[in-house]
């Protein structure tokens, strides 16, 4: 039986990753949000949603604004198993909302809202998400 050729690393980035191991702390796992020319920096709870978004790092979406509040991409479904029904995110909240099946930003306030599942948090002392205009291109990758 002959063995499948090595693959050498691709030096492009993935638009979705593959799980990997990170040492996360047991409530989360550091995490880097390349967001335009910026990179921010957060972190993913320990949720079966955060989990599934985790074991995907790295991913690249192109993010738009959505009602002055939110910036949102487009990703594959995550799992809502055993996920609250919905969620009161605050500014700085890394979330999924679940109907769309989109990953949000959250800038500014907007509310309980079902179908929106936290994530994680990310920090944004700049103000870089809320005043990117047009669609950005983001990256969300380990930082570990």
């Amino acid at each position: 039986m002959t063995q499948p050729e090595p693959t050498s690393p691709t030096t492009s980035t993935p638009t979705v990753g593959g799980p990997r191991a990170c040492a996360g702390s047991e409530t989360s796992t550091p995490i880097r949000i390349r967001f335009g020319g910026t990179t921010l920096t957060g972190s993913l709870g320990t949720s079966p949603a955060a989990r599934a978004l985790r074991d995907r790092l790295p991913i690249t979406v192109a993010a738009t604004d959505y009602g002055g509040v939110e910036k949102t991409a487009e990703i594959p479904a995550l799992p809502m198993a055993d996920m609250p029904a919905g969620a009161d995110p605050e500014p700085g909240t890394l979330g999924y909302y679940a109907p769309d099946r989109v990953l949000v930003f959250y800038y500014g306030d907007v509310g309980y809202f079902p179908g929106i599942a936290a994530l994680g948090q990310f920090t944004d002392t700049d103000g870089v998400v809320a005043t990117a205009t047009g669609a950005v291109t983001v990256t969300v990758e380990l930082d570990c």
